[in-house]
Formats: C-alpha cells, sequence, structure tokens
C-alpha cells in the first residue's frame, strides 16, 4: 500500500512538532559488534529501552554486557559459547514467542554462524533476504526486529514498534484520516524522511519520532 497524498502530509506536518534536537539524538548502534546489536534488538522487545536507573533498561544492561564481555561483542561464536544462562544473567529474563530472550539470541547466532556468518562484517556481506530468513525462523523473532537488527548494525531503516505506529496513528487522527497498518506506518516513515531531509539518514529521522512519542508527557 502506497501511502496517499494526504497522509503523508499528515506525517509531515506531525513531524514539525518534533524538537530539532531529536534528530541528532540517536547514538549510533554497534556497526562493528554483531552480538551487541543482536542482543539489543531481541531484549528490546515490548520492553524498556532507556532507564535513569543504573541496571535497568536494554541499553544500560547492554552496555553493562559490553563491559563484562568485551572479546564476545562481534563474536557470534564466542557468544554460543558463553551461553543463555549467561545473557540472561546480565539481560534478564524477558520472554519472546513464550520462550527465553536469551535462547532466542543463541538460537539465532547459530542460525548465523551455520551460514558462515560470525562477525558484523559477515552480515554485512550477507544478502538481505538470507539474512532476514535466518532471524525470522527463530521462534519469537520477527520482521519488525529483523529491520531494528540491520539498523544496529548500520543499515538504516525503520523499527515499527508500538511508539512509531503510535506516532503515525496520532498524525493521522489529527488530519481526520484512518489509521494503517504497520507496512503502511513504515512506508510513511520513509516517504516523510525523504520528503523533510531531516536526519542524517532514515536511523536518525525513525529515531528522532521514537523518541518524540516515547518521552511525550500524555503518554
Amino acid at each position: 500500500m502506497n501511502p496517499t497524498p494526504p497522509q503523508l502530509d499528515a506525517v509531515i506536518a506531525a513531524t514539525s512538532r518534533i524538537p530539532k534536537r531529536n534528530f541528532t539524538a540517536y547514538r549510533g548502534g554497534y556497526p562493528k559488534e554483531i552480538s551487541s546489536a543482536l542482543i539489543d534488538a531481541v531484549f528490546s522487545i515490548q520492553a524498556k529501552y532507556d532507564s535513569s536507573t543504573p541496571g535497568k533498561g536494554v541499553f544500560n544492561r547492554v552496555r553493562l554486557f559490553r563491559t563484562e564481555h568485551p572479546t564476545v561483542v562481534d563474536d557470534f561464536s564466542s557468544l554460543i559459547y558463553l551461553g543463555a544462562d549467561q545473557i540472561e544473567r546480565i539481560m534478564g529474563s524477558g520472554k519472546t514467542g513464550g520462550r527465553l530472550k536469551a535462547t532466542a539470541v543463541v538460537d539465532a547466532a547459530s542460525g548465523y554462524m551455520a551460514a558462515g556468518i560470525n562477525s558484523a562484517k559477515d552480515f554485512h556481506d550477507l544478502d538481505a533476504a538470507t539474512a532476514k530468513r535466518i532471524y525470522t525462523r527463530v521462534q519469537g523473532l520477527g520482521y519488525v526486529t529483523f529491520e531494528y537488527f540491520s539498523m544496529l548494525l548500520g543499515t538504516p531503516g525503520v523499527k515499527t514498534d508500538i511508539m512509531i505506529k503510535r506516532f503515525i496513528a496520532e498524525a493521522l487522527s489529527a488530519a481526520h484520516l484512518d489509521n494503517v497498518n504497520a507496512r503502511a506506518a513504515r512506508e510513511l516513515v520513509k516517504q516523510a524522511h525523504a520528503a523533510t531531509g531531516l536526519g542524517k539518514d532514515l536511523t536518525y529521522f525513525e529515531h528522532a519520532l521514537w523518541l518524540f512519542q516515547s518521552t511525550d508527557p500524555k503518554h
């Protein structure tokens, strides 16, 4: 589904309310750390990402993981050897698809290893369709967080999570337009970025929307 001009206009109008600083706020992901990117992507599923409390929130826990296991951050073989229990110890016992996220991380890493993918460089050399297929065949992991995983590794994209969907829904509602599904919301974000040129790239633009929505006092 291609967005209609009124839908795109509504989203562009909504972006005009976002503080300019949001468009430079993205922290850059982990373009050279495949294990860090995978852990962040999987544990971000339906979880609180940022927290002012040390040891809480996905971002703080990934930072702790990187500090405790610096030799693992860009080495899937070392991540698999480390095991789900040690990942769970740092990242918590959250679940996705009815199973521990830590187990899903190890399963995804194992799937990539079976295809010869061990590092961020290996991932960048892999075609996108194969990379997505390996990730999404793991129970509990889907296309939305695969795109986020890719974004964390440096590929510009849109993670169409609850905050992005809510931003689009509210933008459309303000223009008295019906809401759209996740795929259409993703396309609206992409086209709004292309139209406005805000942010260093699509990921910076998407993060600005996410940050605005997640910190909006109405929510």
